[in-house]
């Protein structure tokens, strides 16, 4: 087997356009989703909002920063991820496409499990 990480991207304003109806439909769908995660052995991890982020970013010269916000400022937000074991990077990706509950983007990346270098 081997692991990806899907991370889930929304829309900045998409949630709002929603109709409480189609929030609705969406918690419904959100809820089979993750106890079909559950059943596979994974889990959906949930951020706060961009904002309550911090960024540290060491630069050439050896100071450290530390930044208010996301380390992207985009009007895509990361809203969580999970880690998946599946056999085929196809697999994975049919779950990314399952977990679509929103309009958004879902970037599926395997998990480096060699051995380090050095």
């Amino acid at each position: 087997m081997r692991k990806f990480m899907v991370t889930v991207r929304h829309t900045d304003g998409e949630w709002e356009k929603l109709t409480p109806t189609e929030q609705a439909q969406h918690g419904g769908f959100l809820k089979d989703f993750v106890q079909a995660l559950h059943e596979k052995g994974s889990e959906l991890v949930f951020f706060h909002p961009p904002a309550s982020a911090k960024t540290v970013r060491k630069h050439g010269d050896g100071t450290i920063r530390v930044t208010d916000g996301p380390v992207e400022d985009t009007h895509e937000a990361l809203g969580c991820y999970y880690v998946i074991e599946t056999e085929t990077l196809e697999e994975a990706v049919e779950w990314a496409e399952k977990g679509r509950w929103m309009v958004g983007v879902n970037e599926v990346r395997e998990i480096f499990t060699g051995p380090l270098p050095g």
